[in-house]
């Protein structure tokens, strides 16, 4: 018997949220995930940290957007199997459409953490990942030619779907980027917590990946026999949050990334003009105007950890300050502030900066406030609908109250001041 009749159609790939995810080159859309997987854009996916510094707070999460993507992908052709059931018709004129962008979602995410690097490169620019990840669509050749291979308007449906195009049935983006549950959320909810070696994101997604509907207006909807496991879903994810993204040390390690680019912005020129690459150059010199698609490439992991590295022998005694304190996690500690603390000539902030120039910091840099901003909380979502046993449809937060509290729960106005070890024990605080 030769070695050949020992081949299979199908690969799997061993996953911590779902155990194996299985996909078959002898279904169309599965083979277009296979095969896009060769692309260096989702190769270079394994270079870019799904939760950025969060490996700091909870040791194990050095995980990457390269198995996420692969596990939305996976949702996302569950979701649209078992949608198949009911609208077929829909479906199968968006199935390959759908499932490419659910795999391709987060190839425009650049380091240093994906979101945390469009805050610090980006901000103000408009510059969205998902608009990065629709231009390499459209410019990548090989890319390109994997999916014209299969239908010449597949790239422009690709790329309408990640631009939520409002030409096109609402419900093929909003498998991947709806309000409520999405392929997408629904993913990291589970990854982000087993790599954070906590249990708050886990939920019965497979009884919601059953619950789905296309309404009449080709929006997805749920019913109502599954309001249970959307209801978790909500305060799992309202977990996550609370308890792993919006931790006061996450905050307070974002807190130094972003203060270490001003400082290497305020250096450019001068007698202690920190190092940067010809990359770097270029992100720091482009505006608001697009970044070449070769430089955005080369913006990974090991890119800004070469950076960092240098930094840590800079010259100039805050930048090399900055920069060995998050190489070493030697952190800023956090005291919990309250409204008194905030203003006047005695309050705890002044008395902050006062110590801090005693100690020879100066406290733009070493006296911070620190609290939760858009990207670290949930944004105000219209929540999904759902269909009565009845046949009539109504929003789920009418169906079950507590999901309207978590897709409006406001942010809380939790603020920290973040300083040195030594000047927070000047202050008397010593826990």
């Amino acid at each position: 018997m030769t070695q050949s009749n020992y081949r299979t159609s199908t690969s799997r790939f061993a996953d911590v949220a779902h155990q194996c995810l299985t996909f078959d080159r002898e279904i169309p859309s599965e083979k277009l995930i296979l095969d896009l997987l060769e692309s260096k854009w989702v190769q270079r996916l394994r270079q870019v940290r799904q939760t950025g510094n969060t490996n700091l707070v909870y040791m194990f999460s050095e995980h990457s957007r390269f198995g996420h993507s692969l596990g939305v992908a996976y949702l996302a052709l569950l979701l649209m199997k078992n949608l198949n059931r009911r609208h077929s018709e829909k479906i199968d004129p968006w199935k390959d459409a759908v499932a490419v962008a659910a795999l391709l979602h987060d190839i425009g995410h650049t380091a240093p953490g994906s979101h945390l690097a469009e805050r610090i490169w980006f901000s103000g620019s408009g510059c969205r990942h998902e608009e990065t990840s629709a231009r390499v669509i459209a410019e990548d050749s090989f890319i390109n030619k994997i999916l014209r291979n299969r239908s010449k308007d597949l790239p422009e449906m690709v790329q309408a779907i990640l631009l939520e195009d409002s030409q096109i049935p609402p419900w093929t983006h909003e498998v991947i980027s709806g309000g409520g549950w999405n392929a997408d959320r629904g993913n990291w909810a589970i990854v982000d917590s087993a790599m954070c070696s906590v249990s708050y994101g886990r939920y019965n997604v497979i009884a919601l990946l059953d619950s789905f509907l296309i309404s009449p207006k080709n929006h997805l909807i749920i019913h109502e026999n599954r309001l249970d496991a959307l209801t978790h879903f909500y305060l799992a994810r309202d977990s996550m949050y609370r308890q792993v993204y919006q931790h006061r040390v996450l905050l307070v390690a974002d807190m130094l990334v972003e203060k270490i680019i001003e400082r290497v912005k305020s250096l450019i020129g001068s007698a202690n003009e920190p190092f940067l690459d010809n990359t770097l150059k270029q992100v720091l010199s482009s505006s608001n105007s697009k970044l070449d698609l070769e430089i955005i490439f080369k913006m990974t992991e090991s890119w800004w950890s070469y950076h960092l590295n240098e930094w840590c022998f800079s010259s100039d005694p805050v930048l090399k300050d900055f920069a060995t304190r998050l190489r070493d996690r030697n952190l800023f500690k956090t005291i919990r502030l309250h409204e008194s603390d905030l203003e006047g000539r005695g309050s705890l902030i002044q008395k902050a900066k006062i110590e801090a120039e005693q100690l020879g910091y100066d406290p733009k840099y070493y006296v911070q406030q620190i609290g939760l901003n858009s990207s670290t909380a949930i944004s105000e979502e219209k929540p999904p609908n759902i269909m009565l046993d009845s046949g009539e449809i109504i929003s789920a937060s009418t169906a079950e109250p507590l999901i309207g509290i978590l897709s409006s729960r406001p942010v809380m106005k939790r603020k920290w001041l973040s300083v040195p070890q030594e000047l927070k024990q000047r202050l008397g605080r010593t826990r």
